[in-house]
């Protein structure tokens, strides 16, 4: 536990299995009314060692003469890592849960959670050949993954929300008035924290420090995400951006910056690649090599996602276009 700025401290989770189930920050904004931002894991482990810190927060108050009463839990988006222990954390601390209706209608039950982040048809979504091999191995993979999920993740489902609100809308928080503005780009359904006379924004996953931001089909979209940052880029006396995951970004107008030149430079990439591939054209398998030679395959499929998106970009612009050829998906140049 560490008081990032006065009356707002941040609860690190460890995470293990890389960037699987990262390790996360909750953020408690400790006040009369106060309000924990991000939910972290589900599991008993991480539930205790959360309330072991509050307890820590609560005594520093009270040893400062100052008011600790936590009202509410807001997670900035349902992936896992920042939903799953929603429920714990209401059990424990009698707080409400607050989710907009977007985030409501994914995490009422399971059924719904798997179908919106679940493709359509991710044959065609994910440009994967509909091969026998390849159904066979999808089908086999989905009901394990779940499983897998649940048991990392810790995760539980809310039927029950205590408070709904708007996706651009205001929150008291401590008597103080912060808002909170829809940012998709990373997910669908993501939502931001700002106050600006304190120049404090709470980004959740779609600003981070040292790494980039996870993109990928189907809830993803580079172009809502570049919007997103230029939103944020433009916000009035922005001073210091409190991430979900790694430190405080001290110089946020700078990171930004970078962050809008590396996914200019990732879309240029990725074009002059496929450029260079005129008669053949290329698959997304290869051009993942071409970017992380001699990687692991969860690697791969990690950056799978934003190399998906960024094709998905350059077609809707009409600079690239897929062919079927030998049964593979190829994607050529559009002269």
């Amino acid at each position: 536990m560490k008081e990032i700025l006065p009356g707002i401290y941040s609860i690190r989770e460890a995470g293990n299995l890389g960037a699987m189930k990262p390790p996360e920050n909750i953020y408690v904004l400790a006040g009369k009314n106060g309000l924990i931002y991000d939910a972290g894991y589900g599991s008993v482990r991480a539930i205790k060692y959360l309330m072991k810190q509050i307890n820590k927060i609560a005594k520093l108050q009270k040893e400062r003469d100052l008011p600790f009463n936590l009202t509410r839990v807001l997670p900035s988006h349902a992936h896992p890592d920042h939903f799953s222990g929603l429920k714990m954390i209401r059990n424990h601390l009698n707080v409400k849960i607050v989710l907009t209706r977007r985030m409501a209608e994914i995490l009422k039950n399971k059924h719904s959670y798997y179908y919106y982040y679940q493709s359509e048809d991710i044959y065609r979504d994910e440009y994967f050949p509909k091969s026998i091999s390849n159904v066979l191995r999808h089908n086999f993979r989905e009901p394990l993954m779940k499983l897998f999920y649940k048991g990392i993740y810790g995760l539980s489902f809310i039927d029950n929300p205590d408070i709904i609100i708007e996706e651009n809308t205001s929150i008291d928080i401590n008597g103080e008035e912060w808002q909170i503005f829809h940012s998709p780009g990373h997910s669908s359904d993501h939502i931001s924290l700002y106050h600006e006379e304190k120049g404090i924004l709470f980004s959740g996953d779609n600003i981070l420090r040292t790494i980039t931001t996870w993109l990928g089909p189907p809830n993803s979209n580079i172009e809502q995400y570049l919007s997103t940052i230029k939103k944020i880029q433009r916000l009035p006396n922005l001073e210091i951006i409190l991430p979900s995951h790694g430190s405080p970004i001290t110089s946020p107008k700078a990171r930004i910056k970078e962050l809008l030149e590396h996914r200019e430079n990732r879309k240029n990439q990725v074009l002059e690649i496929i450029n260079s591939y005129p008669s053949r054209g290329i698959t997304v398998e290869s051009l993942i090599e071409k970017f992380y030679p001699g990687q692991t395959k969860f690697m791969h499929g990690v950056a799978r996602g934003w190399i998906i998106l960024t094709l998905d970009l350059l077609k809707k612009r009409n600079l690239i276009e897929q062919k079927s050829v030998s049964g593979h998906i190829n994607f050529f140049p559009n002269n």
